[in-house]
C-alpha cells in the first residue's frame, strides 16, 4: 500500500486517548502470562501483527489464550507445560517475538523451527544462539552469503535442564538479555548477567512482577530458576500506551500541531527520546504521572516549539535506538546539527535505518552525512514535496509521513502496509488531527 499525503491549511489539536499499548510489553505479557501457573487479563494489549504472532504462536503451544478487542487473557500452563506445535512458528517481523520465543523455546524437551518475513530471515541471531547453545540448547540457522552470522529459519533442540551460565552482553540489547533470563528460567542453577550497558528492563519488572527470584548488584542481573505466577490474578494489568508509538506524535506536537497524549509509558529505560527533545527546547509538560510494581505511565502535553539539534550521548543509543528515525525528522525542523555516532545496531534493524533515513532526508531535500555508525543532519530544511520508499521499514515509513505532515508538502510513501506490525491506528489518529491522505 502507498500512501499519499496532501498539504493541510489546519490541523487540528487534539487529545489522543488511543494510542496502541506497548509492543515490548505486550510480547513479554504473552510469553509471561503463558510461562506462569496462573491466569492473567492485559488490558490495552496490542493487536498488531507483531503481537498478534507471538499470542499466536503460544496458542500453537498449548496455551490457551483469549482475545476480546484489546484485552487477552492467558490460562498459564506454568513452565513444563509448553507443547509441541504442528508445522513452523511465524513470527511475521518481529524481532522482538523470534529472539525472546527462542530463549523459551531453548528450555524446552521438543524440538521447534522458528521464522519470520523475509525481513526478519535477514536478522543477525548469533547474538542469542551463542548464548543458548552455552546453555545446553542445540540451535541450527541459516547462512548469508557475504555475511557472517545465522539467520533464521532457526531450528531449536531444546534441553531441559538448561545450564545455568554467567554471560556478559557483548551489546547492548534488550532482546538478547530477555532471550538469556527466559531460557535461565528453564536452568539448573542462577543465570548471571552482565550488562556494561544499560537497556530496556521491561523483561526485569515483568519477570519481578510474575514473582521470579531477579535481582540486580550493579551492572550484574541475577536470576534463579523458578516457577511464575501472577500474584493478583482476578485484576486485570494494564499495559501503558507503546512509547515508541508516541514518539511519532511527539515529533507532529513540536513540529505541527498541538496534540496531549494519555496513557503513555514512561519506564526511564525507555523514554529517553522525551529527554532528547526536551534537552533540544521541546515544550512538553508531563501530568498524572502514575507508577505500580509493573510499569509507569503518564499524560504529555505537547505544543510547537523551537528547537536546537543536539549530539546524541553514546549511553543514550541503547535507549532511543527505536526512535531515531523520528527523530531525524525533528532535526528537519530544528537548528544546528544533529550528532547520532556508536549507532551501528540501526544498520541491522527492519531495514538499514541509516540508509534509510539517508534516502528520506535527501529525498525531503535536506543536508545528511553517513558513518558506519550513526549520521550527522543539518537543519532546519525547508521540505520539498517528496516520494520515498520506506523498505518495509514501519518506522520508516511513519517517520516519512511526519515528516510530510509537518513540512506541509504533498508526498508519497510507498509499501505502508507494514505499519500495522506495531501502529494499526496510526491513519486513524492522523484524521483526527486533520491530516489529508489516501
Amino acid at each position: 500500500m502507498d500512501t499519499r499525503i496532501s498539504p493541510t491549511s489546519h490541523l487540528i489539536p487534539s487529545r489522543i486517548e488511543t494510542l496502541p499499548g506497548d509492543k515490548s510489553i505486550s510480547h513479554r505479557a504473552i510469553i509471561l502470562g503463558a510461562l506462569s501457573s496462573t491466569v492473567s487479563t492485559f488490558t490495552r494489549f496490542l493487536t498488531a501483527e507483531d503481537c498478534l504472532n507471538t499470542l499466536s504462536i503460544f496458542q500453537k503451544l498449548g496455551v490457551p489464550i483469549t482475545q476480546v478487542n484489546d484485552e487477552v487473557t492467558i490460562s498459564g500452563v506454568g513452565l513444563d507445560g509448553l507443547r509441541v506445535p504442528q508445522g513452523v512458528l511465524d513470527t511475521g517481523n518481529s524481532g522482538t517475538g523470534i529472539r525472546l520465543i527462542t530463549g523459551v523455546l531453548a528450555g524446552q524437551r521438543f524440538s521447534t523451527t522458528i521464522t519470520g518475513d523475509a525481513s526478519i530471515q535477514r536478522r543477525p541471531m548469533r547474538r542469542i544462539v551463542e548464548p543458548l547453545t552455552q546453555m545446553g540448547a542445540r540451535i541450527a540457522g541459516c547462512a548469508i552469503e557475504g555475511r557472517a552470522d545465522i539467520f533464521p529459519p532457526l531450528t531449536i533442540s531444546g534441553a531441559f535442564p538448561l545450564n545455568g551460565i554467567r554471560y556478559r552482553l557483548p551489546v547492548a540489547s534488550a532482546q538478547v538479555k530477555s532471550a538469556v533470563l527466559l531460557a535461565g528460567l528453564f536452568a539448573d542453577a542462577p543465570t548471571l548477567i552482565e550488562e556494561p550497558e544499560l537497556c530496556r528492563d521491561h523483561s526485569e519488572r515483568m519477570l519481578k512482577g510474575f514473582g521470579a527470584d531477579i535481582s540486580r548488584d550493579g551492572e550484574l542481573i541475577r536470576l534463579s530458576p523458578g516457577p511464575l505466577a501472577n500474584p493478583r490474578p482476578e485484576v486485570p494489568i494494564r499495559i501503558p500506551a507503546d512509547f515508541s508509538s508516541a514518539a511519532f506524535l511527539l515529533v507532529l506536537g513540536t513540529c505541527g500541531v498541538p496534540v496531549t497524549l494519555t496513557g503513555v509509558g514512561l519506564n526511564p529505560t525507555r523514554d529517553s527520546l522525551l529527554h532528547v527533545l526536551l534537552r533540544m527546547g521541546a515544550n512538553i509538560q508531563i501530568i498524572d504521572r502514575q507508577g505500580d510494581d509493573f510499569e509507569p505511565y503518564g499524560t504529555l502535553v505537547v505544543t510547537p516549539s523551537s528547537m536546537d539539534n543536539v549530539e546524541i550521548f553514546a549511553d543514550e543509543i541503547p535507549f532511543i535506538i527505536d526512535e531515531i528515525p523520528i527523530l531525524a525528522v525533528a532535526a528537519l525542523f530544528s537548528k544546528g546539527t544533529l550528532r547520532v555516532r556508536n549507532a551501528a545496531e540501526l544498520r541491522v534493524k527492519e531495514s538499514d535505518r541509516i540508509a534509510a533515513i539517508g534516502r528520506f532526508v535527501a529525498a525531503m531535500g535536506g543536508r545528511i552525512t553517513e558513518f558506519d555508525d550513526g549520521f550527522e543532519l543539518a537543519g532546519p530544511v525547508t521540505i520539498q514535496p517528496f516520494d520515498v520508499e520506506s523498505g518495509g521499514d514501519h518506522r520508516i515509513a511513519m517517520a516519512s509521513i511526519i515528516a510530510a505532515v509537518c513540512g506541509n508538502v504533498s508526498a508519497t510513501i510507498r509499501n505502508c502496509d507494514c505499519i500495522n506490525t506495531s501502529f494499526p491506528n496510526f491513519f486513524e489518529i492522523l484524521s483526527m488531527v486533520g491530516v489529508a491522505w489516501e
